[in-house]
């Protein structure tokens, strides 16, 4: 028996035939990736952003077709900033990256799940006050309960 793929064609346009797996966004340039890759969960989906690649826009686009509730990004950080790539995620750059971040969760096709969490590792993001008013911010943009570690080390990343 063949199939043709135009049979299969329709499904792609149906929330429910979307990838309802979790997303782990790891920065290439982050020193344990491919450790961390080899240790990550086959339940969820695993992304390398580029060092050349907008991590922002890459992120939303990758968003666009999933229906994940949650989301982990792995990357170097500071207090109340996160490197993607080419791009800064930081208290200075979520205003001029804001409608690009609503999307991550609050798409049509996710309209009805809930619960949208977004897990944060990069070293001392969430730390001091710049971190915690970064933390705050983001999770209002998203709409979304926002977990963030202070520090990093390959122990305490989604094994």
């Amino acid at each position: 028996m063949s199939f043709s793929p135009r049979q299969f064609t329709n499904l792609r346009n149906y929330p429910e035939h979307r990838d309802r797996r979790g997303i782990v966004f790891i920065n290439a340039e982050f020193s344990l990736c491919d450790a961390l890759i080899q240790q990550i969960s086959p339940e969820l989906r695993v992304i390398v952003i580029g060092s050349q690649t907008n991590g922002i826009k890459e992120i939303s686009r990758i968003l666009c077709s999933s229906c994940c509730r949650e989301i982990y990004i792995i990357a170097q950080g500071s207090p109340g900033c996160l490197y993607l790539g080419t791009t800064e995620l930081s208290l200075n750059t979520l205003i001029n990256n804001s409608s690009e971040l609503e999307s991550w969760f609050r798409n049509p096709t996710k309209a009805m799940l809930k619960d949208h969490r977004l897990y944060l590792y990069g070293s001392n993001v969430a730390a001091g006050d710049v971190g915690a008013e970064f933390i705050g911010k983001l999770s209002s943009i998203l709409g979304a309960t926002i977990g963030a570690s202070l520090r990093v080390s390959q122990n305490n990343i989604l094994t």
